[in-house]
């Protein structure tokens, strides 16, 4: 779906993913600790190559254009102001890196709540309506993203902690997700929350762009597989290790049964 939106090649996919790793897990694809000289510098060369790519895709858009967006960039216009190309490069490496990796890694997390509460799973298999409210509350529950990065506009203080302009500030989606004084019975999951306002997407201008496609992916995923496969498991023995930053899960092994 998102590759088909921007135009780019589905045979690449491989590759795209690689790109993708590289940036959000260098830790994991290199060996060596997040962070480390070893992982900040495949991750600079992954970054510099995904930047290279686009460049060369957006000179043979500049020729032949197409119906997708990477077109719709290098024609966009708003009272008079168009995109530069570091604008449209740097719009580019974020679809790229949010495209590819945090719908997947919400597949991750959710499926991994569901094989491990059957109750909730059959909620789903036995009544498909409830599929909407469902993605709500596990997103609530299983955010994604779990930590923003902010940069301090001016001087305040929040909880009687100090904070400079300038300082860096991690925003904990996760924890705000799940806040007593937000959510009533915030540590149960519950698929007939009726008002659920979450911000497992963010929130203001810096909502995430896809959240919409993002849900009509999930909502699809949910229903046609609990068509299919009603009843699994995890691999009895087997512990799920989460990743840090973007959640998703390094190796889920899963059991499960058919339906007829």
């Amino acid at each position: 779906m998102f590759l088909t939106l921007l135009g780019l090649p589905l045979d690449e996919l491989d590759r795209f993913l690689v790109m993708k790793d590289g940036i959000i897990r260098p830790d994991h694809v290199t060996g060596k600790p997040y962070g480390s000289k070893a992982a900040n510098d495949y991750q600079q060369k992954v970054a510099d190559s995904v930047y290279e790519y686009f460049d060369e895709i957006l000179d043979q858009r500049e020729v032949e254009r197409r119906d997708d967006l990477l077109s719709h960039f290098l024609g966009a216009e708003v009272e008079g102001d168009r995109l530069s190309r570091e604008d449209i490069l740097d719009i580019c490496f974020l679809f790229l890196i949010a495209g590819l990796d945090t719908v997947t890694a919400t597949l991750d997390c959710m499926f991994s709540f569901l094989a491990q509460h059957p109750e909730h799973r059959r909620q789903i298999v036995e009544n498909p309506t409830v599929i909407p409210n469902a993605i709500e509350e596990l997103l609530r529950w299983e955010t994604p993203v779990m930590g923003v990065a902010r940069v301090a506009v001016e001087e305040t203080e929040l909880g009687g902690c100090p904070i400079h302009k300038g300082d860096s500030v991690m925003i904990m989606l996760g924890s705000a997700n799940t806040d007593e004084t937000e959510f009533p019975d915030a540590d149960e999951v519950r698929f007939d929350r009726e008002v659920n306002r979450h911000i497992a997407f963010g929130g203001g201008v810096h909502r995430c762009l896809g959240s919409n496609l993002a849900r009509l992916e999930l909502r699809v995923a949910l229903r046609e597989w609990h068509k299919r496969i009603p009843e699994y498991e995890v691999e009895p023995g087997h512990t799920l290790v989460y990743t840090p930053s973007i959640r998703s899960i390094e190796h889920f092994p899963m059991r499960f049964t058919a339906s007829e």
